[in-house]
């Protein structure tokens, strides 16, 4: 989106500097998700009046949200199938006129979606309900985006979707997600990939061998577990048990040592106990994830579990959530020593660490570490040296060993 109105002539501007449109790519996928959204469309209102707000994403599909959007004065509500026509919906409105653009912001990573949609249903997810069922973009389409990006010189293409593992399935000729990272793999340049989510039931045994032979791939996998345990699993309709997770954990390690696993968990769902968090919290402390996504579960109107009301008062939820995020903090700090005085890559961002002003970047394992350098090597995929785990302030710190 931002591309296409840099190409009409737009310019972008900071958030808190008085501009003619504010553009709100919005989720729904709780409520707090919501209520970020309203918050936006409030601050801009209070820093210019007189601009024109737009509300695109998933709060902007179904007609009761859509409603609530108006009454708060929003101007444009585009929903995701019209994203790609927002420079001509803005651009109508503005009458600007056309011409090219080639700088592009934030040279490092580059996010290429392969699917929406999905055809699983969650108990608890809205997601389904405004993005419809599961959709492939075609091969020829991914390929010719993956190299066009590679080319102007981004160093990690993460490739996304709703449900990003089924990939494929819908598709005239149908394919398969490790076929596609094969031929992505293919295109010439100094880069790595990176997925974004991919669900337990389609991390299978040809996609475990393609991020166990090549190099090029990250080894790092983010599979949402959501709970620990399998009574709630169940009632989350979650499509597999705490077993399935086990066992595939156990083949990760064994064929890809030192994959960096991370997950979401899903705190305070209906029905969810005492007994039921500690099953969580036993089984997290056993597969040992590398990295965890915390949330705090929202009732979604809709969902099939919107009418459940058996859940953990709010004091505890924040509770657990607190113990989670301790537990996470340990794990996460525990897998990042293994890795101390040996060589890692990471790609530079952009932006330096707002703390520390030192230079930030991810290992392929997603372990986010600071380095000294200057402001040349942004944006470069470089070599660097683990050398410090500080725990109780949650910092890697690496040495700059030389740019590749």
């Amino acid at each position: 989106m931002r591309e296409s109105l840099l190409k009409i002539g737009f310019i972008e501007k900071k958030v808190t500097e008085s501009n003619d449109f504010y553009i709100i790519n919005s989720c729904t996928v709780t409520q707090k998700a919501d209520t970020d959204t309203r918050n936006f469309i409030n601050r801009f209102r209070k820093i210019n009046p007189k601009s024109k707000i737009v509300v695109t994403g998933c709060y902007a599909e179904l007609e009761k949200d859509r409603s609530l959007l108006k009454n708060m004065g929003v101007d444009y509500l585009v929903r995701n199938k019209e994203k790609a026509k927002i420079a001509e919906i803005i651009g109508q409105v503005s009458g600007v006129i056309l011409k090219t653009i080639t700088d592009f912001k934030d040279k490092n990573r580059a996010f290429v979606k392969i699917q929406d949609g999905c055809n699983h249903r969650c108990s608890y997810c809205k997601v389904r309900i405004v993005r419809g069922p599961s959709k492939s973009r075609e091969t020829s389409e991914i390929l010719e985006e993956a190299a066009s990006l590679i080319k102007r010189g981004f160093k990690e293409i993460v490739l996304t979707g709703i449900c990003l593992g089924a990939w494929g399935r819908d598709l005239k000729k149908k394919d398969k997600l490790a076929i596609l990272l094969k031929r992505i793999l293919k295109i010439e340049g100094d880069f790595r990939i990176r997925l974004s989510s991919i669900e337990p039931v389609y991390v299978t045994d040809d996609v475990i061998k393609v991020f166990k032979n090549d190099k090029k791939i990250c080894k790092h996998l983010h599979i949402p577990l959501q709970s620990g345990d399998d009574k709630i699993l169940k009632v989350m309709n979650r499509p597999y048990t705490t077993k399935n997770i086990e066992r595939l954990v156990r083949s990760l390690r064994k064929h890809i040592p030192d994959i960096a696993i991370t997950t979401d968990v899903l705190v305070g769902f209906s029905g969810e106990d005492d007994k039921s968090f500690l099953r969580t919290q036993k089984f997290l402390e056993k597969i040992k994830p590398s990295r965890m996504h915390l949330f705090s579960y929202s009732a979604r109107e809709g969902t099939t579990a919107f009418k459940l009301k058996n859940g953990p008062a709010k004091d505890i939820v924040k509770k657990r959530v607190r113990t989670l995020d301790a537990l996470g903090n340990k794990l996460s700090m525990d897998f990042a020593k293994r890795f101390i005085d040996k060589s890692e890559k990471i790609v530079v961002e952009s932006s330096r660490d707002r703390k520390t002003g030192m230079l930030v970047g991810y290992t392929d394992r997603y372990i986010r570490v600071l380095t000294s350098g200057d402001d040349s090597i942004k944006n470069s995929l470089i070599s660097v040296r683990i050398k410090t785990v500080d725990i109780q302030n949650r910092k890697i710190l690496a040495c700059l060993e030389c740019k590749e």
